[in-house]
């Protein structure tokens, strides 16, 4: 038996105002929870939307790619490819949710410049490119979306967790004490009644 857990009036003073603590902390993680859940619903139809349109920018650029081989051929549109800079236009930043970092990715699309001569070259290889650079920004929001979801997740498992804590553990726990303190001093109360009844009538 612990100190928290001794008979005495002001440990079940402190008890109660523990239990009590618990509840609100309790119903606090019930609400933050529910807020979590109903941003995870919200991004999963974000996240739902932009793969079911995704379908589209994937095989829009496979075939305009297909296009391009045909025209020119796979070496030259090789050739091309190495002449390509490299874009490091992505930025990260936070906002907190909750107290959920969740991730905005910022991603500045630059400017499509020809950077290959136009001689044994189409329209199918500027077209390519232009496919290649959506679905690029495709890839980049359903990574995002996809990170956003995996966070909240692991989030509403965590609040989820203490909250069961919370209601399955310790006010449990908690009550059955407060339940036994007050009977011990109920029980003591009426044993000094007696005492003190018994000695009034010898006195």
């Amino acid at each position: 038996m612990g100190i928290r857990d001794l008979p005495t009036k002001n440990n079940l003073i402190k008890l109660r105002n523990f239990i009590n603590q618990s509840k609100e902390g309790h119903s606090l993680l019930e609400q933050k929870k529910i807020i979590l859940q109903n941003e995870l619903e919200k991004y999963k139809a974000q996240y739902n939307e932009l793969k079911k349109n995704g379908e589209n920018i994937i095989s829009d650029a496979i075939s305009a790619l297909h296009i391009a081989i045909v025209d020119i051929g796979i070496d030259q549109l090789l050739d091309i490819s190495t002449g390509i800079k490299t874009d490091n236009n992505i930025d990260i930043q936070y906002i907190s949710v909750m107290g959920v970092e969740i991730p905005s990715v910022i991603y500045n699309e630059p400017k499509i410049s020809v950077n290959y001569g136009l001689y044994n070259t189409t329209s199918s290889v500027d077209e390519t490119i232009i496919k290649f650079n959506a679905l690029k920004k495709y890839f980049i929001e359903l990574s995002q979306l996809e990170n956003i979801i995996y966070r909240l997740n692991q989030s509403i498992e965590k609040v989820q967790r203490r909250s069961n804590a919370l209601s399955e553990i310790i006010i449990p726990r908690d009550e059955e004490i407060a339940k036994n303190i007050q009977n011990i001093l109920e029980e003591a109360e009426r044993e000094e009644f007696a005492r003190l009844k018994v000695m009034k009538k010898r006195l």
